[in-house]
């Protein structure tokens, strides 16, 4: 069986090292077909058609029709020479997970019944589909980038960039909906301990599938950049060539200067009217007195002034004190009646409610409170004592679409006494 493998195996070396050579060969008439569309039959003889078709290198449509290139020789000219135009991005990722799947299944067969070469085949061909998969996306990130710097990067008006624009952003989208159809937790399962699936499916697919992610972030924050470049040249391009239109339009124009106009449009006529001059005439004695007058008045209200600041400052430390003491006795209290509550609980035999144990103690506290101090003392206790006394919160969410959760009740269970 391995012999007939590897038979096989060098007779798709050969067919492949000769299909090569052929498109070598005829490489100038495979590039003529690639711009035309259309291969020139009469460029070639019938032995060379009929090598081409036999090798599925180009395909005749109908009886009667020219040669064309097949899909997948054309998508390869298109790949090597970086024509966006022609070249399309084919990210299948389910059909190649599904591959991947079943070539691991093959793989843990052959190794379960001992079948090394065979093993040692699939893991190869597994890594080839990974390695197949992970350079679709760059493959297809490396067409975003040219198209960015080509199409995108000189569209000739906003429409077409506008356009350019939408046709990213939904490959984007595709490119980002099939990398989260990627599943670790199915990769590491598939890879069962096994090192060398475990590096494919898990290390080297998640590093590379995060740089691309990375990358398809930069395109788009470079996308965002380009168009608003764009939008600010686009303004001041259609405001010169509408300046041209109307200069076209009213030849006999003439601009002067509107700092020389008396009547000066509104659109220009925006700033204050500016004060006269104004100065003290310090010659007036009758002016001085008066000032002098007003400037005594004013000290003596400002005096007044400054006293009833000090006294209204002295009573508001005087409040501010008063108030800090009611408020650290009260804080005080409230953390005796917890701690309270957490002496009742473990002398207790039965599991105790915080807002039950609240209401049956008749405690003023706030239900709010009450449950966020209970929780804060419950943090100060030894490791030792909440093992003891295990405390059991209550929540509910806020609503269907949100999962926030809110602590109704805490339930704090007594220490287990030996019978």
């Amino acid at each position: 069986m391995v012999g007939q493998q590897l038979s096989v195996s060098d007779q798709l070396l050969e067919q492949g090292e000769k299909r090569l050579n052929l498109i070598g060969r005829h490489a100038g008439i495979l590039m003529h077909a690639y711009q035309t569309g259309e291969l020139d039959s009469l460029a070639v003889n019938e032995g060379v058609l009929r090598n081409l078709l036999n090798a599925r290198i180009i395909y005749q449509p109908e009886s009667g029709q020219g040669y064309r290139l097949r899909a997948p020789v054309a998508q390869l000219i298109a790949s090597l020479v970086v024509d966006e135009r022609r070249r399309s991005i084919q990210a299948d990722v389910a059909d190649k997970l599904e591959v991947i799947r079943g070539q691991v299944d093959a793989f843990r067969k052959a190794q379960r019944l001992g079948d090394m070469h065979l093993g040692e085949l699939k893991l190869h061909i597994i890594e080839e589909r990974v390695h197949d998969l992970v350079s679709e996306f760059d493959e297809a990130i490396h067409s975003l980038w040219n198209r960015l710097n080509t199409d995108f990067g000189f569209a000739a008006n906003l429409d077409e960039k506008m356009a350019e624009n939408q046709r990213a952003q939904n490959q984007i989208e595709r490119l980002l909906d099939g990398l989260s159809m990627i599943d670790y937790d199915e990769c590491i399962a598939l890879a069962d301990g096994h090192v060398k699936l475990r590096h494919l499916l898990v290390v080297h697919l998640q590093r590379r599938t995060s740089l691309q992610r990375a990358s398809m972030l930069e395109i788009q924050h470079r996308m965002i950049e380009l168009m608003s470049r764009f939008r600010e040249q686009q303004s001041r391009s259609l405001l010169v060539s509408n300046m041209a239109q109307f200069l076209r339009q009213h030849p006999d124009l003439k601009v002067s200067d509107y700092t020389e106009q008396s009547q000066v449009p509104n659109l220009f006529n925006q700033a204050c009217a500016i004060q006269g001059a104004a100065h003290l005439d310090v010659n007036d004695r009758q002016a001085q007195s008066e000032t002098l007058t007003a400037l005594h008045e004013a000290l003596k209200q400002t005096r007044h002034l400054r006293n009833d600041d000090v006294a209204s400052s002295e009573s508001a430390q005087a409040t501010e004190f008063t108030h800090d003491s009611v408020l650290e006795t009260q804080q005080r209290q409230l953390k005796q009646d917890v701690d309270q509550f957490f002496v009742d609980v473990a002398q207790s035999q039965q599991p105790q409610s915080a807002l039950d144990y609240l209401a049956q103690s008749a405690l003023s506290w706030p239900g709010e409170i009450w449950l966020f101090q209970v929780l804060s003392e419950y943090e100060t206790l030894a490791k030792a004592v909440q093992a003891q006394l295990p405390l059991h919160r209550q929540e509910r969410a806020v609503s269907r679409t949100n999962d926030v959760q809110i602590i109704e009740d805490i339930i704090v269970t007594p220490p287990s006494r030996a019978a």
